[in-house]
């Protein structure tokens, strides 16, 4: 079994911790902590932490940044088989302020790429992937790309037997749900976009969340509160640990890659929900997103208690 982690918009994120920021400013950097990012590579180096031995990522790189890309993750234990394209994968800054609780985020779209890229890739992952596996559809589109892809990618996957995780938004979000993806990971404005459904009440939201997904599961990521994980029957919430956080980026990443990787091991979905509020929470903890330390993560997951929303 291989969890495949598909980013059609891989990133270099660099993160500078600087107390006290505020525009128009001058401040001398120290070094950045600069890491593969994007949202499925978060997902991939959060599940790899946490001991899911066959990580693969793949989608869309290109030039010197994505050649750095493919290097970060080969030191952290995880394979890539990317399709290049021309242009240069992006750049992201990340300015965090752990005084004020402040982040700045400049986020670079990327080099547009073409519609023969996208048959590329949906060809790419028909071939590679095999039934059993485990794959992550996740992020932004880079320009030149239409939501449609995201059905693409989800039926590829599908058609060769893994069981498919989306994380996506608007009509990506929409193409990929169509499929039937095993499961989808929203964050609370994805998912009022997605449905029209702003609550707290949570029994509302999961039969709002059964309505929409039309038999996929959903997990709504609820930041500092948690998670709520929708099935067909039963629904489930998991408060986070108190944490004093650092950063959220890539928080919600955290969260799918540890859902995914006690999937992987053979936990059940409440099990499964439990250690990725546990990963999430972590994740706030360290610079650079979907770095987790996994005595961290382990110790959270302790804290966690996951309850039923139906009794």
């Amino acid at each position: 079994m291989r969890l495949w982690c598909i980013a059609v918009n891989a990133a270099i994120d660099k993160t500078y911790v600087v107390p006290g920021f505020r525009a128009s400013a001058e401040y001398r950097l120290g070094r950045a902590v600069a890491v593969a990012g994007g949202k499925p590579l978060n997902v991939a180096k959060t599940a790899r932490l946490l001991g899911v031995a066959n990580v693969v990522c793949t989608g869309f790189v290109g030039g010197r940044t994505g050649a750095w890309i493919r290097r970060d993750l080969a030191d952290r234990g995880i394979a890539t088989d990317f399709v290049e394209v021309p242009g240069e994968s992006r750049e992201n800054v990340l300015i965090a302020d752990p005084t004020g609780a402040s982040e700045t985020r400049l986020i670079e779209p990327g080099d547009a790429v073409t519609a023969d890229a996208a048959d590329r890739l949906v060809a790419h992952v028909s071939d590679r992937v095999s039934p059993g596996d485990l794959v992550v559809v996740a992020g932004s589109l880079r320009p030149g790309l239409v939501a449609a892809l995201y059905g693409r990618l989800v039926s590829a996957a599908r058609a060769a037997g893994a069981r498919v995780f989306l994380d996506a938004e608007g009509d990506a979000l929409r193409a990929g749900v169509a499929e039937k993806p095993e499961l989808v990971a929203p964050n609370e404005e994805e998912f009022v976009e997605w449905t029209g459904c702003r609550t707290d009440a949570l029994r509302t939201l999961a039969g709002r969340a059964r309505e929409a997904g039309e038999g996929t599961t959903v997990v709504v990521k609820l930041g500092p509160r948690g998670a709520l994980l929708i099935g067909d029957a039963r629904a489930w919430f998991a408060a986070a640990p108190a944490v004093r956080a650092l950063s959220t980026v890539g928080s919600g990443d955290a969260l799918l890659g540890g859902y995914v990787a006690a999937i992987a091991n053979g936990e059940t979905p409440p099990h499964a929900l439990a250690l990725g509020v546990a990963a999430g929470a972590a994740n706030t903890l360290t610079p650079g997103p979907g770095v987790v330390d996994p005595p961290t993560v382990w110790g959270l997951r302790a804290q966690v208690v996951v309850r039923s929303v139906d009794d």
